[in-house]
């Protein structure tokens, strides 16, 4: 491999590098997004259960505002989950398109470097072939055949 192949590899492996690393970052944030839907999923059946135990017979009116007022704390956790949601769905959106970002870059570069060295291994069979053809020819060779 010559210099410049040797440049264009060592580029094409940071740029494999960074691409994993956006690919990791990728991971964990979707992740953190699968992790804070279930927690709304939670929050959701929570406030569900506690919706269905309505106070059934003689319920002081303290115990019945209690009981709304937890329903209404139950609602403001999940307006504030659906809103970390959404922040977690364009944070994940963001690190992806840079994840994608980075792959373009690094197939553009592998290509760059496979067309560099096919380029060079051309070169290469060109400057050989020139050396044979370069060579003087065999001197002929007599024999005793008469």
């Amino acid at each position: 491999m010559k210099k410049r192949s040797k440049k264009l590899d060592r580029i094409v492996s940071l740029a494999n590098s960074e691409e994993r690393r956006w690919a990791e970052r990728a991971g964990q944030s979707r992740q953190e997004l699968d992790e804070q839907r279930e927690r709304l999923g939670e929050l959701n059946a929570y406030r569900h259960n506690y919706a269905q135990q309505k106070a059934t017979g003689d319920v002081s009116s303290a115990h019945l505002k209690d009981y709304k007022q937890f329903l209404q704390r139950l609602d403001t956790a999940v307006s504030a989950q659906k809103q970390i949601i959404q922040d977690s769905e364009r944070n994940y959106e963001t690190v992806r398109q840079h994840w994608m970002v980075k792959r373009q870059r690094r197939e553009s570069l592998e290509r760059v470097l496979e067309k560099h060295l096919q380029s060079e291994a051309a070169w290469e069979d060109r400057l050989e072939q020139k050396k044979l053809d370069d060579l003087p020819p065999p001197a002929p060779s007599y024999s005793d055949e008469k």
